[in-house]
């Protein structure tokens, strides 16, 4: 188990991350949520490998993979692949809603989800059961609106 602790809506809150008891509990996996933690925005594979590479740890790519499949089946993750980008990117799954520059590429987190007052109404319309969601919305950053003169 990992205690996560995070800043929401401007108050820090605890996150308890706990890994099912079919999978062992390894310093790997722990070092991985780690990464994820602290980053801010999703990460992709290589990135969180070559961290864990720069802070000493032995470990292959192959592995980080392996470990970011279970997070993501497990629901602790999430895998999301962005507008022009071939690589899937990762983040807990509690960041999960994002406003991405299309000229740039900067990504924002959008903190109150606009999706939730939605998904009762789809619940309600389509009798569906809603188990997870993504967010993500393109446009151009204030910086790149300022580039372009608008």
């Amino acid at each position: 188990m990992l205690d996560i602790i995070r800043k929401k809506n401007g108050e820090l809150m605890t996150q308890r991350v706990k890994i099912p008891k079919k999978y062992r509990f390894t310093k790997q996996r722990k070092a991985i949520l780690d990464i994820l933690e602290k980053s801010q925005l999703p990460v992709h594979a290589e990135d969180i490998y070559i961290s864990l590479k720069e802070n000493g740890m032995d470990i292959s790519l192959s592995t980080v993979y392996r470990n970011l499949d279970m997070l993501v089946k497990e629901g602790l993750v999430i895998k999301s692949y962005m507008m022009n980008e071939d690589k899937a990117r990762f983040a807990l799954s509690d960041k999960k809603n994002y406003l991405i520059c299309e000229k740039c590429g900067k990504i924002v987190i959008i903190d109150n989800c606009p999706f939730d007052k939605f998904k009762e109404e789809l619940k309600e319309v389509h009798q569906f059961e809603i188990t997870g969601h993504s967010v993500e919305v393109y446009g151009i950053c204030p910086d790149c609106q300022k580039k372009d003169g608008r």
